[in-house]
Formats: structure tokens, sequence, C-alpha cells
């Protein structure tokens, strides 16, 4: 190899290690779907937790409601009218495919529409709206766009009283 060669190979491994030193998005393989808002990845064979980032899905609403029995109900009641939407996971993301993933402190952000994310998904779906104490930069605007797409379409939980009877207002 001539000197300009053996520079620009240098060059060009000492871009990738740089590159892959300071990624920050990994791969993981998913390996469960408990619901719409639990999966796990496992990472180099270690399982990886991951819950949509910077949402809260019906599940989560469950979880964090004033008065968990109603929104229960009514999110039960929803899930009975709408069965296909409780397995929206499982419908969208498959088992022993990898992904791309990165942990954030609020959840975990999942790629799996190319660069839209899996949180962007449900919101877009209408099965989730987006978290009032989470607050990224980065996010913020894609998430509430991912929102109003989902509300213009009047259908899931916004045509529903799932988020009066799940959210509390602030007064």
């Amino acid at each position: 190899m001539c000197k300009k060669e053996t520079r620009f190979a240098l060059c060009l491994v000492f871009f990738c290690f740089s590159i892959s030193l300071n990624a920050k998005i990994m791969l993981g393989k998913m390996s469960s779907i408990e619901n719409n808002s639990a999966m796990t990845l496992l990472d180099n064979n270690k399982p990886v937790k991951c819950e949509p980032h910077g949402i809260k899905t019906l599940e989560g609403m469950i979880r964090d409601a004033a008065t968990p029995t109603e929104c229960q109900k009514r999110v039960d009641a929803f899930y009975y009218t709408h069965p296909h939407e409780r397995l929206y996971a499982q419908e969208h993301l498959h088992l022993h495919q990898t992904y791309h993933y990165e942990k954030s402190d609020k959840g975990c952000i999942l790629y799996a529409n190319g660069p839209e994310s899996y949180s962007e998904m449900l919101l877009n779906e209408g099965l989730a709206v987006v978290d009032e104490k989470y607050n990224n930069s980065e996010w913020n605007e894609k998430l509430k766009r991912a929102l109003l797409r989902g509300q213009k379409k009047k259908e899931r939980i916004h045509d529903s009283d799932i988020l009066q009877k799940c959210i509390e207002k602030k007064r």
C-alpha cells in the first residue's frame, strides 16, 4: 500500500471506531410482548424491559388513575368493543426480530417503523396520550404531532370517555 492508501485506511478505521463509541442507539431482539406497553428485548443475551417513552398507554393510565377500578372498567369496555387494539403490539412488533432502541430516563425509545418510534405509532392510532410530565426537547414536538394525527381521526380513545375517567385534569 502507498502512503495515501494507508492514511485513508487509518482515517476510515478511526472514523468508524469513533462513531461506534458515540452511538447510543443499540440493537435488541424482541423476546416477549406482554401488552401494548410492556415488552422485553434481548441485548447481548441480557433482558431489557422496554416501556414506550413519553406517553401514557391504556395500561399506564389504569396504573396512574385516581380511581383505578373505574378506569379499568372503561379500558375493558374499550377493548371489548375494539378487540383488535388489545393486540396492537403483537401485530406490529415481531418476536425474534431485531430492533434499534435507546434507553431513556422515562422509558424506552423503540424504532419500530423506520424513523418512527413505537410511541409515535401508538399516538397515531389513538391508543395513547402524551405524558404531561414528559419533557424532552428532542421528542416533545414529534410526540405532539403524532398525538394530533391521532386526534384528527377521532377514533379509539379520542371518541370514548377513557380520557375523562382515567386522566386527572390539572386544576
